[in-house]
């Protein structure tokens, strides 16, 4: 993860690999419900707004078999922007824990 600052807002940057576009639109539904109180953007990709900031979650890479998604936190304060990125990485974590139990259930 990059985290920069260029005043006023401390930005992080994440890039994950995912292996099929489902993954990509599964993890924007989970965002969704998440932060189902703040207002959002579906515009090329997820654009949600929180108080003193926003983060976008945006597909990147569209070529075959090789799918990245960018994460991007802006946030004038340093603390939430640690608590949302936290969130995003556990709901991050846990659909791909879900979904690899699913994969060899079948």
């Amino acid at each position: 993860m990059n985290i920069s600052f260029e005043a006023p807002f401390h930005t992080f940057t994440r890039y994950a690999k995912v292996e099929k576009t489902e993954f990509y639109d599964q993890f924007i539904n989970w965002l969704k419900g998440e932060f189902d109180l703040y207002l959002m953007e579906e515009t090329d990709g997820l654009r949600v707004y929180y108080p003193n900031g926003m983060f976008t979650v945006k597909l990147v890479s569209k070529r075959e078999n090789d799918f990245s998604i960018e994460i991007k936190i802006k946030s004038k304060n340093l603390k939430a922007a640690n608590q949302i990125s936290k969130k995003i990485e556990t709901i991050h974590s846990h659909l791909k824990t879900v979904l690899n139990k699913t994969i060899y259930n079948k």
